[in-house]
């Protein structure tokens, strides 16, 4: 297939024959007989594309091909494999639009934020791999060995490839949120089968042919389609090696089950969950940025961010400033097209979370809470099939009871809740009180003073004055606690989720260890003495070591004198 037709494929336009709108559920996904996935757009119900789905039983053959590509790709010299990466980045440029209005379909998020939120991550991961990569590959030198125990002895540490590495990515940033693993796990020499959500298929699609584009090998980048089951059948494949799930945490413990109960050997996992992010804003903090911040990282992409925030700790005295300030951005958000560049507010992703949204919403103003602005009413944009699932208000709300759901459950939402504080010394305690730790930020003009507090929360990254654009930063990296998962993507730490070490250490011959066989007493003692006076807490219990005991000592060190061997002489 050539390039263009590609592209065409990729672009996934909307059929001008009429299509039956009774296949596959409301928001996309997995239509009722399993062969195909439906991809619908989220704010008018139009179904815009179909890919075949990958029956379960099919995925094996897509990682045994991966896995026999891999030997090649792994002998590839890294320089070759970082041009390639550089390509992908080229491509992503040059498609950035096609790419833009895609993501815009597929997630509900508006054409601008598609840009920022997934092109320009992807293009930014490139190019750090391709100025960086190197560098944090190389074989890593430990040291002196320890003491004069291992003397002679020379150690290396090697950063080697999985080999196939399993890519499960959600429904939300399917191309920005994958990327990093799979990107990652090229440069680093490994093979991918990738599982784009039922929700976005063209969108994985699309990624997935642009990276055999840009000259990756078709058989080393995988790419199965469906649902629970088929990853279910990739987790449980034989010749996996490591998984990269992104998702909600029920589906978490899932996959590290599987993971653990895998048919050849338990698998490693890296876990990138659900968050209930806070914001805390100081007094001293600028209320016209902070309202302009929270609008954007709790409103952005309709609140369907992991890192969105949920959660606002203001402090009393600066609270009726900020819900003021915030009140006034949210009404100035109103639902649209996601394809028009006007749009402020984008469209919910799928039919399932914006029923847990209106549901956590409601059960939240029955037990008290007070609206401050939007509400649980779903919007439906004029000319929307009846069961499309269309858009949510931004709604803010405030006086939140202690017993309301939406502080403990996950909710992918334009939603957030005000709280104030009287006391700095209540932050740590508010923010870590969620079962959740992805991230948090602090708003203050007192750079200092917000980064003390910042160091003291139990979360995977802080910003101070800013939220959530840590996730954009390739040299950072993101990373969870508790309840948001383990691992790390991007930066050095996500090259190393992608290898495992190998230490390789060569040992001097022309001498033999003193632990070696035969045994006697003396052994023994001189391993006592000698340990107490090479580690000995000061130099006068050093010393003092070595008096206790210098005839053990010496009978150690004469076993080795013993072993030495003349170079050439057998012996």
């Amino acid at each position: 297939m050539t390039t263009t037709a590609r592209r065409r494929r990729a672009a996934g336009a909307v059929p001008a024959a009429p299509v039956d709108l009774a296949l596959g559920p409301a928001d996309g996904g997995l239509e009722p007989t399993g062969h195909v996935v439906v991809s619908r757009d989220k704010a008018f119900g139009r179904i815009i594309g179909r890919v075949d789905a990958t029956p379960p039983e099919g995925v094996q053959a897509v990682v045994d091909r991966a896995a026999a590509a891999w030997p090649a790709w792994a002998a590839t010299p890294l320089a070759e494999r970082l041009a390639r990466i550089g390509r992908v980045r080229g491509l992503v440029l040059e498609r950035i639009e096609e790419l833009a209005r895609l993501a815009s379909l597929e997630t509900g998020k508006t054409i601008v934020e598609a840009v920022p939120m997934e092109m320009a991550v992807v293009v930014d991961t490139c190019a750090w791999l391709e100025g960086h990569a190197e560098r944090h590959l190389r074989t890593i030198d430990p040291g002196t060995p320890q003491k004069i125990m291992l003397f002679g002895r020379s150690h290396r540490i090697h950063l080697d490839p999985y080999g196939v590495l399993a890519v499960i990515a959600p429904w939300n940033y399917p191309l920005s949120v994958a990327s990093g693993p799979i990107l990652f796990g090229l440069a680093a020499g490994n093979a991918i089968v990738y599982k784009p959500s039922s929700h976005t298929p063209l969108l994985g699609r699309a990624f997935r042919d642009l990276l055999v584009d840009a000259g990756i090998p078709a058989d080393l980048v995988g790419i199965v389609q469906g649902g629970a089951a088929v990853g279910e059948a990739l987790i449980g494949s034989r010749g996996v090696e490591k998984i990269f799930f992104t998702g909600s945490e029920p589906v978490g413990r899932r996959v590290m089950a599987l993971a653990a109960h895998a048919p050849d050997y338990p698998k490693p996992v890296v876990l990138e969950l659900g968050g209930k992010d806070a914001m805390v804003v100081l007094r001293d903090a600028d209320l016209d940025r902070a309202a302009a911040g929270a609008a954007w990282a709790g409103f952005g992409h309709a609140g369907q961010t992991c890192g969105s925030v949920k959660r606002i700790y203001v402090d009393r005295r600066a609270a009726a400033g900020l819900e003021r300030r915030l009140a006034a951005r949210a009404r100035d958000l109103v639902p649209g097209d996601p394809l028009d560049p006007r749009t402020q507010l984008g469209a919910v992703a799928n039919a399932e979370s914006r029923d847990v949204v209106v549901d956590l919403v409601n059960d939240a103003l029955v037990r008290g809470a007070r609206l401050v602005s939007g509400g649980p009413d779903p919007i439906r944009l004029a000319g929307a099939e009846p069961d499309a699932v269309g858009h949510l208000p931004a709604t803010i709300l405030a006086d939140v009871p202690a017993d309301a759901r939406l502080w403990h459950e996950e909710l992918f939402g334009p939603v957030i809740v005000l709280a104030a504080f009287d006391d700095e010394a209540e932050i740590p305690a508010l923010v870590d009180g969620s079962r959740f730790g992805l991230s948090a930020s602090v708003w203050s003009r007192d750079a200092g003073r917000a980064r003390r507090i910042a160091e003291r929360l139990d979360v995977g990254s802080v910003l101070v004055n800013d939220h959530l654009s840590t996730y954009g930063i390739s040299q950072v990296g993101w990373t969870g606690r508790k309840a948001s998962g383990f691992g790390v993507g991007r930066s050095r730490f996500g090259l190393w989720e992608v290898t495992r070490p190998k230490s390789l250490g060569v040992a001097s011959s022309w001498y033999w260890p003193a632990w070696w066989h035969p045994y006697d007493r003396r052994v023994g003692q001189g391993f006592a003495a000698a340990l107490r006076a090479l580690y000995g807490i000061d130099r006068a219990a050093q010393l003092a070591a070595l008096r206790a005991d210098t005839r053990s000592v010496r009978h150690l060190l004469w076993r080795v004198l013993r072993s030495i061997r003349r170079p050439g002489s057998g012996r």
